[in-house]
């Protein structure tokens, strides 16, 4: 889906970071928590992942295990590089959370992430391919909404959307910009939003409010996803430098 989201967010998300259930069970998920929001580092992506598979043996049919390696693989599918391979993990991703949901239609998360892996599918797929898609998305981010109305990923995710595609698809800019003030609003902290904002700003013409924006993000001092940060700073700075 050209452009479409997910090259950061779909990222994409402010995620939980709870884990549910037993000591031993929430401590282990909580260090998989840990290796995923760090997996710019050396190891941690593919640890997580082999961590929740052996979880996944032993738990088949825990929510928690199963949108968590979800979200995971919707990782590690970014990092391939073969269409066919990188379609594969995004494809195993989406069984994943659907599984999540089946067992659960509460779970918020395997919800956002279910969203998620539609999306990348239909990065690689284009537009006019992944329209289903597209309608999927949009589903799941309004059950994201429904079950948590302050849910700031599921607000980026709608906004990148409304964005992204043209009018005659669904796409608009107001609602676009709602969305993402909306998402910046509710989760300050989590970067990735900052540059989808300023973006729409430029879109609307308010360029003193995209260089506020970029500006802003200079200033999070405790990132919700530090995987992303240095990424999403890189960006800010790149875009400062052509407006200012």
């Amino acid at each position: 889906m050209p452009g479409l989201i997910l090259a950061a967010v779909l990222s994409l998300g402010a995620p939980s970071r709870g884990a549910d259930g037993p000591p031993a069970a929430a401590a282990a998920l909580a260090d998989i928590d840990g290796r995923y929001f760090n997996r710019h580092r050396a190891g941690n992506l593919a640890g997580s992942v082999e961590s929740l598979e052996r979880l996944l043996a032993a738990q088949p049919d825990s929510p928690e295990v199963l949108w968590r390696l979800g979200r995971s693989l919707v990782r590690v599918g970014e990092g391939v590089e073969k269409k066919k391979d990188k379609l594969a993990v995004f494809v195993r991703a989406q069984g994943l959370l659907e599984k999540a949901i089946s067992l659960d239609d509460k779970n918020v998360e395997a919800h956002y992430w279910f969203g998620v892996s539609m999306g990348r599918q239909g990065q690689l797929r284009g537009i006019f391919k992944s329209l289903s898609m597209v309608k999927v998305m949009r589903r799941e981010m309004e059950a994201v909404l429904k079950l948590q109305p302050r849910h700031g990923g599921a607000h980026h995710v709608l906004g990148e959307l409304n964005r992204e595609l043209p009018g005659f698809l669904g796409g608009d800019k107001k609602k676009s910009l709602e969305e993402l003030e909306l998402a910046r609003s509710l989760a300050p902290d989590y970067t990735a939003s900052y540059g989808a904002l300023a973006e729409a700003y430029l879109d609307a013409g308010q360029k003193g409010k995209a260089v506020a924006v970029c500006k802003a993000v200079l200033e999070v001092k405790s990132p919700e996803d530090p995987a992303e940060f240095e990424d999403n700073i890189k960006e800010a700075r790149e875009l400062l430098k052509k407006l200012e």
